[in-house]
């Protein structure tokens, strides 16, 4: 648990008796677990897919949270638990003795020899495999996992807060540092000697709550509403950031296996409400996973290895699940439009935030116009094409034909601004010629003639996309149109 403070609204909400609780249905992203006790602080995975809650004790649920064993420190607030890959279980906890660890095997807990009276508030591990505490105030480190420790690192006297630490590919430890009282002592440090030493690499006013990072080392930094933005994603490694959410406290961060990155709002600003948000873009973009979550008021989230996301609330005294895995599999059909314009590849099952590849080849006397999704919309005018998945349903490449039902002579057409905000023009020196423009389901936006050689057409309301143009031309002995040139144009 990242520890935070307690803002006046929600005391008035818990006062008020919160958010009645509504009937879920099965198409909710989450479900409701009923917790083993109030005041959940964290919760994780052990290696046997066990669900192990800190609260006030240590509970295991085998059965997803159906049914709860108390597993020891019945009277101790549990902030945070780590489990060795030999089985041992560690428990920082709110009482004098920071740390607790139960051996693999055992039933029995035993608090380790830390040389500090302290909250033990995160746990980490370097890449020697040595272990990391942060308290307030200092991180401690023990390469025996029990009796050895060491002060690696120790704040000036400001009321700082040890909140996360983060290991990185390339070998660097990262730590992140609340200052509760604006004493310069916070921000982000790192270390590239297996925590032995650290060093301030920035973010000192940011009230650090977690780390997360993806699997090409893009980190994320949770803040708290003190701050402008409430997360900060740098791709160097800490030297720059960018910032997004802005005023709003971000308490948890959970990243999967395709680099989807869920956060949970734990403070409301403009206008967004609490909650757990999903972005498949690396933050630029956020879906709210709000079906089946009445009470928004979680701190922390957990993905399980099967990728079921949890999250919990110390205030909230509720735990939620996903009903279903964040790799559930969706379809995706790619087809060719017409049938004969071309070959499109990348149909298969792919999972949330996976990339489909796909790929347009035009067959003779066609060319790839561009790619629609399930809705219609253009998604994109390259043939060669990564699509990044968050739904099932059909894509579909478009082909133009380029053969001209007149005789084989070239005939001067020129469209222009291509691509274009708002106008579409298109000049040529045909006589008694009109323009018809189409869209990619085939649907005729425009019909309009054109005079002295040119045709300006305002297409201000029409949706950003790809569309089609067709100049006809009509004899005047005849009477009989014929179609001069097709092509397209692209709508930004």
């Amino acid at each position: 648990m990242k520890a935070t403070k307690i803002y006046t609204l929600l005391a008035l909400l818990l006062m008020a008796g919160g958010v009645t609780m509504q009937a879920q249905t099965e198409d909710d992203f989450w479900m409701g677990i009923d917790p083993p006790t109030t005041g959940v602080y964290s919760l994780i995975e052990d290696a046997d897919g066990n669900i192990i809650v800190g609260a006030t004790g240590v509970y295991n649920s085998s059965d997803d949270g159906a049914t709860w064993s108390l597993i020891g420190l019945d009277d101790i607030g549990v902030l945070c638990l780590y489990e060795h890959t030999d089985g041992t279980l560690l428990a920082g906890t709110n009482r004098y003795h920071s740390l607790y660890k139960r051996e693999a095997g055992s039933t029995e807990w035993r608090y380790l020899p830390v040389p500090i009276i302290d909250n033990g508030v995160s746990l980490g591990v370097t890449p020697d495999n040595s272990l990391l505490l942060g308290t307030w105030g200092s991180i401690w480190k023990s390469t025996d996992w029990d009796t050895i420790w060491s002060n690696v690192w120790v704040s000036n006297g400001g009321a700082c807060e040890v909140t996360d630490f983060l290991k990185l590919d390339n070998g660097t430890m990262l730590a992140s540092v609340e200052d509760h009282l604006a004493m310069g002592e916070g921000g982000l440090f790192r270390s590239t000697d297996n925590g032995d030493t650290w060093e301030n690499i920035g973010l000192t006013n940011a009230a650090i709550l977690c780390l997360a990072k993806n699997s090409h080392d893009v980190i994320y930094a949770g803040c708290n509403v003190d701050f402008t933005s409430g997360l900060l994603r740098s791709t160097d490694y800490g030297a720059t950031w960018q910032e997004f959410l802005p005023y709003q406290c971000v308490q948890g961060i959970a990243v999967d296996n395709n680099d989807v990155v869920y956060v949970n709002l734990y403070c409301n600003g403009w206008g967004v409400p609490w909650g757990v948000y999903r972005s498949a873009d690396n933050g630029e973009t956020w879906e709210s996973l709000e079906s089946g979550m009445p009470n928004k008021m979680v701190i922390g989230l957990h993905l399980s290895n099967d990728g079921y996301l949890y999250a919990f609330g110390q205030y909230d005294n509720q735990i939620y699940r996903s009903r279903k895995s964040v790799y559930e599999e969706f379809q995706i059909d790619v087809v060719a439009c017409p049938e004969n314009g071309g070959t499109a590849i990348g149909s298969g099952t792919y999972h949330f935030g996976e990339f489909a590849n796909l790929s347009a080849t035009a067959n003779e006397n066609y060319q790839f116009v561009g790619w629609t999704n399930q809705d219609g919309d253009t998604i994109s005018t390259d043939p060669e094409y990564a699509h990044m998945v968050a739904r099932g349903g059909q894509i579909t490449a478009h082909f133009l034909s380029t053969e001209s039902v007149d005789e084989a002579e070239e005939i001067a057409i020129t469209v222009y601004p291509n691509p274009s905000g708002n106008t579409l023009n298109i000049r040529t020196a045909l006589q008694n010629s009109c323009v018809e423009v189409y869209d990619l389901t085939g649907k005729l936006v425009c019909n309009q003639e054109i005079t002295e050689n040119i045709a300006s057409i305002n297409a201000e309301s029409w949706p950003s996309g790809v569309y089609v143009w067709k100049v006809y031309t009509t004899g005047v002995s005849t009477g009989s149109t014929t179609l001069a040139e097709t092509g397209k144009w692209v709508k930004e």
